[in-house]
């Protein structure tokens, strides 16, 4: 009898590394599709982009996008927890050199 797994997002996404003068972007799934979405619009912290991709680990996609040769940027954000002690947390950004092309990848719905 077959085993019929449901796909799993977070493994099918395979390293592809892009050269710096390629213009294709390759989106392996929904969350970086969701992910890139948002980064068009602005910078973004992890929290608010965990919530809008529908994940835990936005780091994760955001490692595979920076190995397929995507410049974005983490700002670090400083502030006091509820408890009163001092944490950061990360904001990402989009490069400005790759927002022409995330927007290409994206397709028309977002020009």
């Amino acid at each position: 009898m077959l085993n019929k797994k449901k796909a799993d997002p977070t493994i099918q996404s395979a390293p592809i590394t892009l050269q710096p003068n390629d213009t294709k972007i390759y989106i392996a799934c929904p969350y970086e599709r969701r992910l890139l979405s948002q980064l068009v619009k602005g910078q973004t912290s992890r929290k608010s982009l965990d919530s809008i991709i529908g994940t835990t680990n936005t780091p994760e996609y955001i490692r595979r996008l920076r190995e397929r040769g995507l410049g974005i940027v983490t700002h670090k954000a400083h502030g006091l927890n509820r408890d009163g002690r001092r944490v950061w947390w990360g904001i990402y950004s989009l490069d400005d050199a790759d927002k022409a092309r995330v927007l290409n990848a994206l397709g028309a719905q977002y020009e």
